[in-house]
């Protein structure tokens, strides 16, 4: 049976594990495998949900013993550690604080909203309704489909878009990634991967642009 630790944990940690999402049930299942001059591989699942334990309890997989909880807290922390680059502490008011803050005119002068930063991060999830018919157009289906806060029609309604610089799309993908996502998940929405930099085509560093906020001159808006 895996190891199981209710929602009510402290922290939703599990044997000092954090658990990525909150649910009723988790799980920790563990397998190793052999790869030719590789030694040992690992592969550790987690599921923050009943359903999703109920999906590992068909897989015919180990429950990890505590020797393996703690060499996977200590390679989730090494690989914390090994990170250079370091979010500003404060960003979250700096964000909400600051909407008509210059640096935001800085940025949008080189961003192209080119939409791969949201593509590529693991949290982003805007999503569009499309009313799909068939060629006989008896038959219509509503389909949710992957969308990106950075094109002009994501925000576009009856009057016009509503976001229609790209300063003011670029505003509400970082405040809302590195503010308002604590108030909405109690968490940021920053999980430190790097993606957005790396396909960036402009090379436009979501840390730096935080810092900036915190370095240079405030200008509070209403």
């Amino acid at each position: 049976m895996p190891l199981r630790g209710d929602q009510d944990d402290p922290g939703n940690r599990l044997n000092g594990i954090a658990v990525p999402y909150p649910g009723s049930r988790v799980a920790f299942r563990h397998r190793e495998s052999r790869r030719s001059g590789h030694g040992a591989a690992r592969r550790w699942l987690a599921c923050g949900s009943a359903r999703g334990a109920a999906i590992l309890d068909l897989v015919e997989l180990r429950a990890p013993e505590e020797r393996h909880l703690q060499a996977a807290e200590a390679a989730t922390k090494a690989a914390a550690e090994s990170q250079t680059r370091r979010m500003v502490d404060n960003i979250p008011d700096l964000l909400r604080e600051n909407p008509d803050h210059p640096h935001w005119d800085v940025v949008a002068d080189r961003c192209l909203s080119c939409a791969n930063c949201t593509l590529a991060c693991p949290t982003c999830f805007c999503s569009d309704v499309e009313d799909v018919n068939d060629l006989t157009g008896d038959h219509t289906e509503r389909w949710r489909t992957w969308d990106s806060c950075f094109t002009a029609d994501f925000s576009y309604v009856h009057g016009g878009s509503v976001r229609r610089s790209t300063k003011s799309r670029y505003r509400q993908w970082l405040t809302h990634k590195l503010s308002t996502w604590h108030d909405q998940f109690g968490s940021s929405g920053c999980v430190g991967c790097g993606r957005c930099i790396a396909w960036c085509p402009v090379g436009i560093d979501i840390t730096a642009e935080a810092a900036a906020f915190a370095a240079g001159p405030q200008q509070s808006g209403g």
